[in-house]
């Protein structure tokens, strides 16, 4: 804690975070720093400060009584909210960001971390005054597991930061500090940790509504995909990410089955289901589909199975399935599976011009070169 006192005794805190920072003495950590140091500033990001909105819902109308703490709203009704202006860094010279990352890309609470940061330095570059960065190191829920393919500058989006993987394996204070030097901030940027295996212990806390289980980490940057489809990622039930269909899926079809496990035999199963979204896609509806169990988590490749189940669903079902189109996450100009898979190698797959050897022969390679260059952020 020397450290800690030492980064933010007498500062003017602004502070990052939702309730996925909770236990350190007991409490969230906004109450904690509060009571600690003081907070000026709150800044929230998607889902408000308990997780209470689902995706894509702005916080715009959310209240919370947090005596002089002053509290911004980083996901609202247009792109511009996602950003903080210059102006929320007045009277602070610090940012703490304390917040709950899952591993994968698509996830956008390290992204507005990085606007965050983006708008600091754009602050202290017009001499208007000098803001530290301080970030709560947690671990990877997802583990060190690297999966995916950098994304490519013409996909970048809320989903997705330009040069990214799907799944980058680092912790959250390994990720924004690559982000720094990667974009060239000019902050100054600290690491601590609140808790220690002697003291108090990282807790598991849901970061949002459909991120139930640290399982669902597992299978996120793959399943994910889905969102940029027609077929259900299962929100709308107990286990979104986990259990996954369509109304038009026969879960009864052995073969469609067999295809769908024959990559990565023996290291996950799906077992076949029927179940009904109380939300969202297909709600009230029943959907055939699966439940993805893994045998062995620490070799399952969830963007490889993703990729996989998504192209076989659409070659059994041409007539039925759909990529979605429209806006998504505040961009209306491509579809949101090319935001999510970002990488036109990757989408020649989904389109029959790429066999499933190359690709992954492909990511075989660009996840060794993630793995080299963010070799000390780890």
């Amino acid at each position: 804690m020397k450290k800690t006192d030492q980064l933010l005794k007498g500062s003017s805190i602004g502070m990052l975070t939702n309730q996925s920072a909770y236990g350190w003495k007991g409490d969230y950590h906004f109450r904690s720093i509060q009571k600690e140091y003081g907070l000026k500033k709150l800044f929230l990001p998607e889902h408000g400060l308990f997780a209470e909105l689902q995706d894509q819902v702005s916080g715009s109308e959310l209240r919370y009584d947090l005596g002089e703490t002053q509290i911004l709203n980083l996901y609202g009704d247009s792109e511009e909210s996602l950003i903080p202006n210059e102006d929320a860094f007045q009277d602070l010279d610090t940012l703490l960001i304390d917040i709950r990352d899952v591993g994968a890309r698509y996830y956008t609470f390290l992204t507005s971390a990085l606007y965050a940061m983006q708008a600091a330095d754009r602050y202290v570059r017009a001499g208007k005054g000098n803001i530290k960065v301080v970030v709560v190191d947690s671990p990877n829920p997802a583990g060190r597991k690297i999966e995916g393919s950098p994304l490519e500058k013409k996909f970048a989006s809320f989903v997705g930061v330009e040069g990214t993987l799907h799944r980058h394996g680092l912790s959250t204070a390994g990720l924004l500090e690559y982000y720094k030097d990667t974009f060239s901030l000019d902050l100054k940027f600290h690491r601590i940790k609140l808790y220690s295996k002697k003291t108090e212990s990282f807790l598991w806390v849901p970061p949002s509504p459909n991120i139930p289980a640290q399982t669902t980490c597992y299978v996120y940057a793959g399943l994910c995909l889905l969102e940029g489809t027609n077929l259900s990622e299962g929100r709308g039930t107990t286990r979104p990410f986990e259990i996954f269909g369509a109304p038009f899926i026969d879960d009864l079809n052995r073969s469609l089955l067999e295809k769908l496990e024959e990559k990565q035999k023996g290291i996950f199963r799906l077992r076949p289901l029927k179940f009904i979204p109380t939300f969202h896609k297909y709600a009230g509806q029943v959907c055939g589909g699966y439940q993805i169990l893994l045998d062995r988590p620490e070799k399952f490749h969830s963007l490889l199975f993703g990729l996989h189940f998504v192209k076989t669903i659409r070659d059994a079902y041409p007539e039925q399935f759909e990529f979605l189109k429209g806006p998504y996450e505040f961009r209306s100009d491509l579809p949101a599976i090319q935001l999510l898979v970002g990488d036109e190698f990757l989408l020649e797959y989904l389109d029959g011009k790429r066999k499933y050897s190359e690709i992954k022969d492909y990511l075989e390679e660009t996840e060794r070169k993630w793995k080299k260059e963010t070799r000390s952020y780890r």
